[in-house]
């Protein structure tokens, strides 16, 4: 399930999301994620949010490296 990296992705940019839902016509329950963030997105807050995604990715594979090379 993607719910941590999801509500750290919504604090991190100030959006809020997921909430409600509706699985087979009933509500599922859930709360928003970063209630308090901005509801209305637009292509830049996509574009915004895969650059942060992108180096959290290169972050990721650099210690990856690191990790190897002192492992080795």
């Amino acid at each position: 399930n993607a719910g941590w990296p999801e509500a750290a992705m919504a604090g991190a940019l100030g959006f809020c999301l997921n909430g409600p839902r509706f699985y087979g016509g009933q509500p599922s329950g859930d709360g928003w994620m970063n209630e308090n963030g901005r509801k209305s997105l637009d292509a830049p807050d996509i574009r915004h949010a895969l650059r942060l995604y992108l180096r959290g990715c290169i972050l990721l594979g650099v210690l990856v490296a690191i990790v190897t090379f002192i492992a080795h």
